[in-house]
């Protein structure tokens, strides 16, 4: 399947653009429901912490060598996504959350990435993104539910 190790500055571009809200969220206090439930989900947090972890360096470490399309549907797919993310992150740091915006924060980042591994034809990170996707859904909804 001509994959090699190596870099790749689209991957890690990839990976960094759904995590910038993130860094506004750590400045900011906490105020939602998010450490309810701290480490309550042991075997779920193992998951969803390892997975992405696989699929973060698959996605940066793993290159194809054909080289990616700068214009194709998946590019659009994925800045819609990434528009839509960004909007409700908009939507919780106004105070406007609820379980729904929670769920769409949980799915939207997990179909920009396979969005993203399919571009980038890094079909390895696909599996372990899926698994994220499904144990990041999970938690999301167990810690709203509570």
């Amino acid at each position: 399947m001509n994959y090699h190790f190596g870099f790749s500055w689209k991957g890690l571009i990839i990976f960094l653009l759904p995590m910038i809200p993130n860094i506004f969220y750590f400045l900011t206090p906490a105020s939602d429901i998010s450490g309810k439930n701290a480490n309550s989900h042991l075997i779920l947090d193992v998951l969803e912490h390892g997975s992405q972890a696989i699929f973060f360096f698959l996605l940066i470490f793993v290159v194809r060598k054909q080289a990616s399309e700068m214009r194709c549907p998946y590019i659009i797919g994925m800045a819609i996504m990434l528009i839509f993310y960004y909007g409700l992150w908009i939507l919780y740091f106004t105070g406007n959350a609820n379980s729904i915006i929670f769920l769409g924060m949980a799915v939207l980042p997990v179909v920009y990435f396979i969005l993203a591994e399919i571009w980038l034809q890094n079909y390895l990170a696909i599996i372990p993104t899926v698994l994220f996707g499904i144990v990041h859904v999970i938690n999301t909804y167990l810690s709203i539910a509570n």
